[in-house]
C-alpha cells in the first residue's frame, strides 16, 4: 500500500492533501485520495509550499480534518504495510498530526521506496522524479498526492523485479533493509538500511551531538548551491547543524549532499549548475553522493 502526503507549510503535522495506492500480488487494485483540513493550530498555508503542489486553504475548506482523514487511511490500508517515497517525512506527517489533534499514533509497519532505491540503481538523485525514470515509469503530475503514491508503489514494483524478489519481505531482506515501525505507545523505527545504524553514522564536527540520529540529514556532509527561496542561506545552515548535518562550501570527496537551490524540483534532464556536474563526475567515480531540489531538501530537513 503506496502513501503520499502533501503539508500546508514547513511543519509535519500540517497535512492538506493525501494519496494512496493499493498493491496486491504485485498489480495495482485501487487508488483512494483527498485533500485534509490540517490540524488549527498548523493550517496556515506557506508561500513555497503552495508553490509546489498547488493547494490553497480555498481548496481544502470543505475537506475532512485529520481525524476523519486518518480513519479513512486506515480503513483503506485495511491492514496491509505502507511504502512511502522517503517515508521519514510521510510517516512523520501521520506521527506529527495525530499529536497535534492530540490523538494515539496509530500501529502501522512501512518501508520506504527511497531507501530501495538507492539499494537497486545508482543515481544522481533519489526524487522520485529521477527513481520514477530509473524504472521506467511516466510520472506527469509530480506532487499530486494520488500521482505520487502510485509513483512510489510502480518504483517499489519495478525494484522487486530487479530483484527477482516475489514479495516485500523478500525485497527487504534481500536489500537488508528493517522495516519500520510506530505504535500507539508512542514508539517508532525508521526503515533504513540495516549498516544505518546509530553507532555508525556520527554528527560532523560543528553539528549538534545530541541530534537525531535517525533523521534523514544526520551525518552528512551537505553543500547549497543557489539561493533558497523558503528561507535565508544563514538560517539553512543553522538547520543543518541541528540536526547532525555538517555544511560545507564547496562540493569535495567528502560531501554527501549536494543541495540544487536553483531549482524548486529537479528531474532527469534539467540542465545542471557547474556543482551538481562536479557531483555527477564524483558520483562516476564511485563516491556517494546525491543531489536534492530545495522541496526534496526541507523534506528531509524536518520541521
Amino acid at each position: 500500500m503506496a502513501i503520499d502526503f502533501e503539508t500546508a507549510n514547513e511543519h509535519r503535522g500540517s497535512p492538506c492533501a493525501v494519496g494512496m495506492t493499493k498493491v496486491v500480488d504485485g498489480r495495482i487494485t485501487d487508488t483512494w485520495g483527498t485533500l485534509i483540513q490540517p490540524p488549527a493550530d498548523l493550517s496556515h498555508f506557506n508561500a513555497f509550499n503552495v508553490a509546489v503542489h498547488r493547494i490553497t486553504s480555498d481548496a481544502v475548506a470543505g475537506a475532512p480534518d485529520w481525524k476523519a482523514t486518518l480513519s479513512e487511511i486506515l480503513a483503506f490500508a485495511d491492514g496491509l504495510p505502507l511504502v512511502a517515497h522517503n517515508a521519514g517525512f510521510d510517516m512523520g506527517v501521520i506521527r506529527a498530526a495525530c499529536t497535534a489533534e492530540g490523538l494515539a499514533w496509530p500501529e502501522l509497519r512501512y518501508t520506504c521506496s527511497q531507501v530501495i532505491a538507492r539499494r537497486t540503481w545508482k543515481l544522481l538523485s533519489y526524487s522520485l522524479p529521477y527513481c520514477t525514470d530509473a524504472a521506467g515509469v511516466v510520472l506527469d503530475n509530480h506532487h499530486n498526492a494520488d500521482a505520487d503514491a502510485t509513483a512510489s508503489a510502480e518504483v517499489m514494483l519495478a525494484a522487486m523485479r530487479t530483484a527477482e524478489a516475489d514479495s516485500l519481505d523478500a525485497l527487504l531482506s534481500g536489500h537488508q533493509v528493517r522495516w519500520g515501525w510506530m505504535t500507539p505507545a508512542g514508539e517508532w523505527q525508521g526503515s533504513h538500511h540495516k549498516g544505518r545504524s546509530a553507532g555508525a553514522r556520527t554528527p560532523l564536527p560543528g553539528a549538534n551531538p545530541d541530534a537525531d540520529p535517525d533523521g534523514e540529514l544526520y551525518g552528512a556532509a551537505v553543500c547549497i548551491t543557489g539561493t533558497l527561496t523558503s528561507m535565508t542561506r544563514d538560517e539553512a545552515l543553522r538547520k543543518l547543524a541541528e540536526v547532525g548535518a555538517q555544511p560545507e562550501k564547496n562540493v569535495t570527496k567528502k560531501t554527501s549532499i549536494l543541495v540544487s537551490a536553483s531549482q524548486t524540483q529537479l528531474k532527469p534532464g534539467d540542465a545542471l549548475s557547474g556543482k551538481a556536474k562536479k557531483a555527477q563526475a564524483l558520483l562516476e567515480t564511485g563516491q556517494e553522493i546525491e543531489v536534492l531540489d530545495e522541496d526534496e531538501f526541507l523534506r528531509r530537513l524536518g520541521g
